[in-house]
Protein backbone atom coordinates (compact mmCIF):
# COMPACT_ATOMS: atom_id res chain seq x y z
CA UNK A 1 0.00 0.00 0.00
CA UNK A 2 1.17 3.34 -0.98
CA UNK A 3 2.92 6.11 1.70
CA UNK A 4 1.09 9.11 2.74
CA UNK A 5 2.84 12.38 0.64
CA UNK A 6 5.06 14.02 3.09
CA UNK A 7 4.30 17.56 0.95
CA UNK A 8 1.83 19.77 3.44
CA UNK A 9 -0.02 21.95 1.00
CA UNK A 10 -3.21 24.76 2.07
CA UNK A 11 -5.71 22.01 0.77
CA UNK A 12 -5.01 19.22 3.60
CA UNK A 13 -4.48 19.25 7.23
CA UNK A 14 -2.36 16.95 9.65
CA UNK A 15 -4.38 16.73 13.16
CA UNK A 16 -2.02 14.72 15.58
CA UNK A 17 -4.42 13.27 17.87
CA UNK A 18 -3.77 10.11 20.52
CA UNK A 19 -6.89 8.28 19.51
CA UNK A 20 -4.99 4.80 18.92
CA UNK A 21 -2.18 6.27 17.91
CA UNK A 22 -3.98 7.63 14.38
CA UNK A 23 -3.47 10.89 12.59
CA UNK A 24 -6.06 12.50 10.58
CA UNK A 25 -5.28 14.52 7.87
CA UNK A 26 -7.91 16.40 6.10
CA UNK A 27 -8.55 16.85 2.74
CA UNK A 28 -10.45 20.17 1.51
CA UNK A 29 -10.24 19.36 -2.42
CA UNK A 30 -10.81 15.83 -4.38
CA UNK A 31 -7.77 16.38 -6.01
CA UNK A 32 -5.74 15.94 -3.13
CA UNK A 33 -7.77 13.00 -2.11
CA UNK A 34 -7.39 11.36 -5.22
CA UNK A 35 -3.70 11.71 -4.50
CA UNK A 36 -4.79 8.50 -2.04
CA UNK A 37 -6.44 6.22 -4.53
CA UNK A 38 -3.96 3.46 -4.26
CA UNK A 39 -4.51 3.18 -0.49
CA UNK A 40 -8.40 3.63 -1.08
CA UNK A 41 -8.34 0.78 -3.45
CA UNK A 42 -6.69 -1.38 -1.31
CA UNK A 43 -8.75 -0.90 1.94
CA UNK A 44 -11.82 -1.48 -0.33
CA UNK A 45 -10.04 -4.86 -1.62
CA UNK A 46 -9.63 -5.81 2.47
CA UNK A 47 -13.38 -5.39 3.00
CA UNK A 48 -15.65 -7.92 3.34
CA UNK A 49 -18.36 -5.50 3.59
CA UNK A 50 -17.61 -2.99 1.01
CA UNK A 51 -20.08 -1.52 -1.31
CA UNK A 52 -19.69 -0.33 -5.00
CA UNK A 53 -21.25 3.06 -3.19
CA UNK A 54 -17.42 3.50 -1.54
CA UNK A 55 -15.61 3.09 -4.72
CA UNK A 56 -13.83 6.36 -5.91
CA UNK A 57 -15.91 5.70 -9.30
CA UNK A 58 -18.91 6.04 -7.81
CA UNK A 59 -18.10 9.15 -5.11
CA UNK A 60 -16.10 10.85 -7.69
CA UNK A 61 -19.02 10.71 -9.87
CA UNK A 62 -21.33 12.04 -7.29
CA UNK A 63 -18.92 14.87 -6.50
CA UNK A 64 -18.54 15.94 -9.60
CA UNK A 65 -22.18 16.64 -10.57
CA UNK A 66 -23.52 17.26 -7.04
CA UNK A 67 -20.68 19.42 -4.94
CA UNK A 68 -22.23 22.81 -5.76
CA UNK A 69 -22.62 24.86 -2.94
CA UNK A 70 -20.83 22.19 -0.88
CA UNK A 71 -17.62 21.78 0.89
CA UNK A 72 -14.93 19.02 1.22
CA UNK A 73 -13.84 18.26 4.23
CA UNK A 74 -12.75 14.40 3.68
CA UNK A 75 -10.48 12.40 6.01
CA UNK A 76 -7.62 10.27 5.98
CA UNK A 77 -6.50 7.86 8.77
CA UNK A 78 -2.89 6.88 9.67
CA UNK A 79 -1.24 4.64 11.66
CA UNK A 80 2.45 5.01 13.85
CA UNK A 81 3.92 3.22 10.50
CA UNK A 82 2.07 5.92 8.28
CA UNK A 83 0.19 3.74 6.76
CA UNK A 84 -3.31 5.02 5.29
CA UNK A 85 -5.36 2.35 7.75
CA UNK A 86 -8.99 4.26 6.98
CA UNK A 87 -10.22 7.03 4.64
CA UNK A 88 -13.67 8.76 5.07
CA UNK A 89 -15.70 10.62 2.89
CA UNK A 90 -16.93 13.71 4.01
CA UNK A 91 -18.39 16.93 3.32
CA UNK A 92 -19.73 20.22 4.97
CA UNK A 93 -23.71 20.97 3.69
CA UNK A 94 -24.63 24.61 5.29
CA UNK A 95 -28.47 25.41 5.78
CA UNK A 96 -30.85 26.38 7.77
CA UNK A 97 -33.50 25.63 9.93
CA UNK A 98 -35.90 27.62 11.61
CA UNK A 99 -33.65 30.13 11.21
CA UNK A 100 -30.62 28.94 12.65
CA UNK A 101 -27.77 28.42 9.78
CA UNK A 102 -26.10 25.30 10.44
CA UNK A 103 -23.18 23.15 8.97
CA UNK A 104 -23.82 19.47 9.05
CA UNK A 105 -21.31 16.87 8.29
CA UNK A 106 -22.20 14.19 5.36
CA UNK A 107 -21.05 11.33 3.79
CA UNK A 108 -20.00 12.03 0.14
CA UNK A 109 -22.75 10.70 -1.76
CA UNK A 110 -25.42 11.85 1.10
CA UNK A 111 -28.03 14.07 0.34
CA UNK A 112 -29.02 13.27 -3.48
CA UNK A 113 -31.67 10.57 -2.79
CA UNK A 114 -28.96 8.61 -5.04
CA UNK A 115 -26.81 6.36 -2.99
CA UNK A 116 -27.17 3.10 -0.43
CA UNK A 117 -24.59 1.31 1.55
CA UNK A 118 -22.51 4.23 2.58
CA UNK A 119 -19.65 3.96 5.38
CA UNK A 120 -16.17 4.55 6.14
CA UNK A 121 -13.65 2.31 4.52
CA UNK A 122 -11.55 1.22 6.78
CA UNK A 123 -8.64 -1.67 7.19
CA UNK A 124 -10.39 -4.39 9.66
CA UNK A 125 -9.46 -4.28 13.09
CA UNK A 126 -8.57 -0.66 12.72
CA UNK A 127 -12.73 0.68 13.44
CA UNK A 128 -12.65 1.11 16.94
CA UNK A 129 -9.77 3.23 16.49
CA UNK A 130 -10.99 4.66 13.81
CA UNK A 131 -13.96 5.78 15.45
CA UNK A 132 -11.99 7.21 18.34
CA UNK A 133 -10.00 9.39 16.29
CA UNK A 134 -13.21 10.63 14.40
CA UNK A 135 -14.74 11.39 17.36
CA UNK A 136 -11.48 13.49 18.40
CA UNK A 137 -11.48 15.48 15.25
CA UNK A 138 -15.22 16.27 14.95
CA UNK A 139 -15.06 17.44 19.00
CA UNK A 140 -12.06 19.87 18.21
CA UNK A 141 -13.17 21.05 14.66
CA UNK A 142 -15.18 24.34 15.10
CA UNK A 143 -16.51 23.54 11.35
CA UNK A 144 -19.37 21.19 12.06
CA UNK A 145 -22.71 21.24 14.32
CA UNK A 146 -24.56 18.10 13.48
CA UNK A 147 -22.93 14.83 11.81
CA UNK A 148 -24.86 12.96 9.71
CA UNK A 149 -23.94 9.80 8.82
CA UNK A 150 -27.13 7.93 6.93
CA UNK A 151 -27.51 4.47 5.07
CA UNK A 152 -24.33 2.94 6.80
CA UNK A 153 -24.71 -0.62 6.55
CA UNK A 154 -26.91 -2.42 9.72
CA UNK A 155 -23.73 -3.95 10.90
CA UNK A 156 -21.34 -1.37 10.64
CA UNK A 157 -18.61 -1.43 13.01
CA UNK A 158 -17.25 2.27 12.72
CA UNK A 159 -20.88 2.84 13.32
CA UNK A 160 -20.84 0.92 16.67
CA UNK A 161 -17.71 1.74 17.92
CA UNK A 162 -18.69 5.83 17.22
CA UNK A 163 -21.92 5.35 19.29
CA UNK A 164 -19.91 4.21 21.83
CA UNK A 165 -17.31 7.37 21.37
CA UNK A 166 -20.44 9.16 21.67
CA UNK A 167 -21.94 8.02 24.53
CA UNK A 168 -18.44 8.28 26.29
CA UNK A 169 -18.05 12.16 25.30
CA UNK A 170 -21.45 12.82 25.98
CA UNK A 171 -22.62 13.81 22.82
CA UNK A 172 -26.32 14.00 21.71
CA UNK A 173 -27.36 11.00 19.61
CA UNK A 174 -29.89 9.84 17.51
CA UNK A 175 -30.13 6.81 15.33
CA UNK A 176 -32.96 5.28 12.89
CA UNK A 177 -33.26 2.71 10.49
CA UNK A 178 -34.33 2.87 6.71
CA UNK A 179 -35.52 -0.39 5.12
CA UNK A 180 -33.07 -2.65 2.32
CA UNK A 181 -34.77 -5.22 -0.21
CA UNK A 182 -32.46 -8.27 -1.61
CA UNK A 183 -32.94 -11.11 -3.58
CA UNK A 184 -30.71 -13.96 -2.55
CA UNK A 185 -30.11 -15.58 -5.85
CA UNK A 186 -29.85 -19.58 -6.12
CA UNK A 187 -27.71 -21.08 -8.49
CA UNK A 188 -29.90 -22.13 -11.29
CA UNK A 189 -32.79 -19.88 -12.69
CA UNK A 190 -35.55 -23.23 -11.85
CA UNK A 191 -33.99 -23.15 -8.51
CA UNK A 192 -35.27 -19.23 -8.58
CA UNK A 193 -38.89 -19.81 -10.09
CA UNK A 194 -39.40 -22.21 -7.14
CA UNK A 195 -38.76 -19.65 -4.94
CA UNK A 196 -41.84 -17.58 -6.43
CA UNK A 197 -45.64 -17.68 -5.79
CA UNK A 198 -46.92 -20.07 -8.36
CA UNK A 199 -49.57 -17.21 -9.39
CA UNK A 200 -46.63 -14.69 -9.91
CA UNK A 201 -44.26 -17.15 -11.30
CA UNK A 202 -45.98 -16.69 -15.04
CA UNK A 203 -45.21 -13.31 -15.31
CA UNK A 204 -41.45 -13.77 -15.90
CA UNK A 205 -41.84 -17.18 -17.94
CA UNK A 206 -45.36 -17.22 -19.77
CA UNK A 207 -45.34 -13.33 -20.46
CA UNK A 208 -42.01 -13.34 -21.90
CA UNK A 209 -42.54 -16.34 -23.64
CA UNK A 210 -46.08 -14.57 -25.21
CA UNK A 211 -43.98 -11.08 -26.17
CA UNK A 212 -41.65 -13.48 -28.34
CA UNK A 213 -44.52 -14.45 -30.21
CA UNK A 214 -46.11 -11.28 -30.79
CA UNK A 215 -43.13 -9.21 -31.20
CA UNK A 216 -39.69 -9.50 -32.67
CA UNK A 217 -37.50 -8.46 -29.74
CA UNK A 218 -34.21 -7.81 -28.87
CA UNK A 219 -32.55 -7.63 -25.03
CA UNK A 220 -29.03 -7.04 -25.02
CA UNK A 221 -26.49 -4.94 -22.59
CA UNK A 222 -24.63 -1.87 -23.24
CA UNK A 223 -20.72 -2.69 -23.96
CA UNK A 224 -19.66 0.16 -25.98
CA UNK A 225 -19.09 3.46 -24.44
CA UNK A 226 -20.10 5.20 -28.09
CA UNK A 227 -24.11 4.37 -27.57
CA UNK A 228 -24.06 5.20 -24.14
CA UNK A 229 -25.00 8.27 -24.09
CA UNK A 230 -27.96 7.60 -26.15
CA UNK A 231 -29.10 4.24 -24.16
CA UNK A 232 -29.15 6.98 -21.14
CA UNK A 233 -31.12 9.97 -22.84
CA UNK A 234 -33.44 6.58 -23.58
CA UNK A 235 -33.37 5.70 -19.80
CA UNK A 236 -34.38 9.11 -19.00
CA UNK A 237 -37.28 9.63 -20.95
CA UNK A 238 -38.59 5.84 -20.24
CA UNK A 239 -38.44 6.74 -16.54
CA UNK A 240 -39.86 9.94 -17.02
CA UNK A 241 -42.77 8.82 -18.96
CA UNK A 242 -44.17 6.99 -15.98
CA UNK A 243 -43.97 9.71 -13.53
CA UNK A 244 -44.73 12.71 -15.51
CA UNK A 245 -48.12 10.84 -17.20
CA UNK A 246 -48.99 10.72 -13.35
CA UNK A 247 -48.21 14.35 -12.48
CA UNK A 248 -45.43 13.99 -10.73
CA UNK A 249 -41.68 15.35 -11.28
CA UNK A 250 -39.71 12.08 -11.68
CA UNK A 251 -36.38 11.34 -10.57
CA UNK A 252 -34.27 12.68 -13.92
CA UNK A 253 -36.03 16.04 -14.00
CA UNK A 254 -32.56 16.68 -11.87
CA UNK A 255 -29.82 18.18 -14.30
CA UNK A 256 -27.41 16.93 -11.89
CA UNK A 257 -28.88 13.46 -11.42
CA UNK A 258 -28.37 13.27 -15.46
CA UNK A 259 -24.90 14.15 -15.08
CA UNK A 260 -24.01 11.71 -12.28
CA UNK A 261 -25.33 8.69 -13.99
CA UNK A 262 -23.40 10.36 -17.15
CA UNK A 263 -20.08 9.79 -15.15
CA UNK A 264 -20.61 6.73 -13.08
CA UNK A 265 -21.96 4.83 -16.07
CA UNK A 266 -18.96 5.62 -18.16
CA UNK A 267 -16.77 4.69 -15.23
CA UNK A 268 -18.37 2.05 -14.38
CA UNK A 269 -18.55 0.45 -18.37
CA UNK A 270 -14.62 0.89 -18.23
CA UNK A 271 -14.34 -1.09 -14.79
CA UNK A 272 -17.00 -3.96 -16.33
CA UNK A 273 -19.09 -3.54 -13.21
CA UNK A 274 -22.05 -1.77 -15.44
CA UNK A 275 -25.20 -3.63 -16.03
CA UNK A 276 -27.53 -1.42 -18.29
CA UNK A 277 -29.92 -3.64 -20.12
CA UNK A 278 -32.34 -2.91 -22.72
CA UNK A 279 -35.58 -4.73 -24.53
CA UNK A 280 -36.34 -4.01 -28.06
CA UNK A 281 -39.57 -4.29 -29.93
CA UNK A 282 -39.45 -3.99 -33.51
CA UNK A 283 -36.34 -1.78 -33.17
CA UNK A 284 -37.77 0.71 -30.30
CA UNK A 285 -36.77 0.89 -26.58
CA UNK A 286 -39.33 0.39 -24.91
CA UNK A 287 -37.95 -0.70 -21.55
CA UNK A 288 -34.35 -0.14 -19.66
CA UNK A 289 -32.69 -1.79 -16.15
CA UNK A 290 -30.00 0.49 -14.85
CA UNK A 291 -27.82 -1.77 -12.76
CA UNK A 292 -23.98 -2.80 -11.58
CA UNK A 293 -22.33 -5.40 -10.65
CA UNK A 294 -19.67 -5.69 -7.88
CA UNK A 295 -18.44 -8.91 -6.60
CA UNK A 296 -21.55 -11.18 -6.46
CA UNK A 297 -24.01 -8.29 -5.98
CA UNK A 298 -25.97 -6.89 -9.08
CA UNK A 299 -27.96 -3.78 -7.91
CA UNK A 300 -30.70 -2.19 -9.65
CA UNK A 301 -30.68 1.36 -9.51
CA UNK A 302 -33.56 2.76 -12.18
CA UNK A 303 -35.58 1.28 -14.88
CA UNK A 304 -38.07 2.67 -16.69
CA UNK A 305 -40.37 1.28 -19.74
CA UNK A 306 -42.97 2.77 -22.23
CA UNK A 307 -46.67 2.73 -20.51
CA UNK A 308 -47.71 2.15 -24.11
CA UNK A 309 -46.71 -1.91 -23.72
CA UNK A 310 -47.72 -2.15 -19.92
CA UNK A 311 -50.18 -4.67 -20.59
CA UNK A 312 -47.35 -6.69 -22.19
CA UNK A 313 -45.29 -6.76 -19.76
CA UNK A 314 -42.19 -5.92 -20.85
CA UNK A 315 -40.53 -4.64 -17.67
CA UNK A 316 -41.21 -7.80 -16.38
CA UNK A 317 -40.02 -9.56 -19.33
CA UNK A 318 -36.85 -7.48 -19.19
CA UNK A 319 -35.99 -7.94 -15.40
CA UNK A 320 -37.13 -12.32 -16.03
CA UNK A 321 -33.46 -12.02 -18.86
CA UNK A 322 -31.24 -10.13 -16.53
CA UNK A 323 -32.13 -12.06 -13.29
CA UNK A 324 -31.52 -15.42 -15.59
CA UNK A 325 -28.23 -14.01 -16.81
CA UNK A 326 -27.10 -12.85 -13.52
CA UNK A 327 -27.72 -16.46 -12.00
CA UNK A 328 -25.80 -18.09 -14.60
CA UNK A 329 -22.88 -15.34 -14.69
CA UNK A 330 -22.42 -16.26 -10.76
CA UNK A 331 -24.25 -13.48 -9.35
CA UNK A 332 -25.62 -14.39 -5.48
CA UNK A 333 -27.65 -11.38 -4.80
CA UNK A 334 -30.14 -8.65 -7.05
CA UNK A 335 -30.21 -6.10 -4.62
CA UNK A 336 -33.21 -3.64 -4.97
CA UNK A 337 -31.47 -1.34 -2.50
CA UNK A 338 -33.99 1.17 -0.32
CA UNK A 339 -37.63 0.72 0.02
CA UNK A 340 -39.83 -2.02 0.86
CA UNK A 341 -42.20 -1.92 -2.46
CA UNK A 342 -44.48 -4.80 -1.80
CA UNK A 343 -43.45 -5.20 -5.55
CA UNK A 344 -40.04 -6.40 -4.67
CA UNK A 345 -41.18 -8.78 -2.22
CA UNK A 346 -43.04 -11.31 -5.04
CA UNK A 347 -39.35 -11.34 -6.49
CA UNK A 348 -38.65 -12.81 -3.26
CA UNK A 349 -36.74 -9.83 -1.68
CA UNK A 350 -35.67 -10.64 1.90
CA UNK A 351 -36.03 -7.30 3.73
CA UNK A 352 -32.58 -5.67 5.41
CA UNK A 353 -32.00 -2.33 6.95
CA UNK A 354 -29.74 0.53 7.11
CA UNK A 355 -28.96 3.10 10.08
CA UNK A 356 -28.82 6.77 9.56
CA UNK A 357 -26.61 7.82 12.39
CA UNK A 358 -26.91 11.52 13.55
CA UNK A 359 -24.82 13.35 16.31
CA UNK A 360 -24.13 16.33 18.29
CA UNK A 361 -21.10 17.38 20.32
CA UNK A 362 -20.39 20.32 22.32
CA UNK A 363 -22.80 22.82 19.98
CA UNK A 364 -25.51 23.93 20.77
CA UNK A 365 -26.99 24.58 17.49
CA UNK A 366 -26.42 20.93 16.84
CA UNK A 367 -28.41 19.53 19.97
CA UNK A 368 -31.29 21.91 19.53
CA UNK A 369 -31.49 21.15 16.03
CA UNK A 370 -31.04 17.19 16.50
CA UNK A 371 -33.73 17.39 19.40
CA UNK A 372 -35.59 19.43 16.57
CA UNK A 373 -35.29 16.90 14.17
CA UNK A 374 -36.19 14.11 16.84
CA UNK A 375 -39.75 16.16 17.26
CA UNK A 376 -40.30 16.36 13.53
CA UNK A 377 -39.56 12.79 13.03
CA UNK A 378 -42.08 11.57 16.14
CA UNK A 379 -45.00 14.07 14.84
CA UNK A 380 -44.93 11.94 11.53
CA UNK A 381 -45.01 9.22 13.03
CA UNK A 382 -47.81 9.62 14.71
CA UNK A 383 -49.83 11.42 12.12
CA UNK A 384 -48.84 8.21 9.67
CA UNK A 385 -50.48 5.89 12.24
CA UNK A 386 -53.79 8.69 13.65
CA UNK A 387 -54.74 10.39 10.44
CA UNK A 388 -57.12 8.54 7.58
CA UNK A 389 -55.43 7.25 4.55
CA UNK A 390 -56.99 9.76 2.08
CA UNK A 391 -54.95 12.80 4.02
CA UNK A 392 -51.74 10.87 4.24
CA UNK A 393 -51.97 10.29 -0.14
CA UNK A 394 -52.80 13.72 -0.56
CA UNK A 395 -49.70 14.63 1.52
CA UNK A 396 -47.25 12.19 -0.08
CA UNK A 397 -48.34 13.48 -3.59
CA UNK A 398 -47.49 16.94 -2.37
CA UNK A 399 -44.19 15.74 -0.70
CA UNK A 400 -43.36 13.56 -4.33
CA UNK A 401 -44.00 17.06 -6.46
CA UNK A 402 -40.96 18.72 -3.91
CA UNK A 403 -37.82 18.74 -6.97
CA UNK A 404 -35.07 16.05 -6.62
CA UNK A 405 -32.32 16.93 -4.42
CA UNK A 406 -29.07 18.00 -5.20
Amino acid sequence: MATLPTLETKSHTRHPLESGDLIVIQFNSWSELERYRADWDHLLSQSESASIFMTPEWLGSWWRAYSGGRQLCSLAFVDSQNRTVAIAPLYLDHSSHAGITATTLRLVGAGSGDSDDLDFIVEPGYEPATARAFADWFQSTGNCHIGALETLPANSLVARSLVEAAHNRGWKLSTETLPHSYVELPRTWTGYLETLASDFRPLLTRYPRRLQSRFSVNISRCENVDVLDSRLQTLFTLHQMRWTGRGETGAFASPQRRDFYSRMATAFLQRGWLEFWSLTLENEIVATQFCFRHGDTVSLLQEGFNPRYTAEKVGYALRAHVLQEMIATGARRYDFLGGADAYKAKFGATQGQYLNLYFAGPSWKGRLLLAAREINRATKAWLKTHLPQPILAALQRHSNHKPANG
